[in-house]
């Protein structure tokens, strides 16, 4: 038997479950997905991935700005800028696929 309150798994005729002590219900249709309790929000996972796009996005156009100066400065930093957010972009993308 699984506790619903934290998953473990507890013997049939537990009335309290060892881990976290919560009363157990004696039922024997009992189904408890310790995975789907811990699963985290969908909100969550998409604002991650926009906000991470978004990053590397505003890297490539800050970067793209530094280089159109004339300062051999500003081309240098945009150069390396541009870079570092292509190359974040596609460590993101690739690691979303796996």
């Amino acid at each position: 038997m699984f506790c619903t309150n934290c998953g473990t798994e507890n013997l049939e005729n537990a009335q309290y479950c060892q881990n976290c002590g919560k009363i157990l219900n004696n039922t024997e249709d009992q189904s408890f997905d310790y995975y789907d309790a811990k699963k985290p929000s969908i909100l969550i996972v998409i604002l991650g991935y926009i906000l991470a796009i978004l990053g590397g996005l505003f890297g490539i156009l800050i970067g793209l700005y530094l280089l159109s100066k004339d300062n051999p400065s500003s081309k240098f930093h945009g150069r390396n800028i541009v870079i570092i957010a292509g190359i974040s972009m596609i460590l993101g993308l690739i690691l979303t696929l796996l």
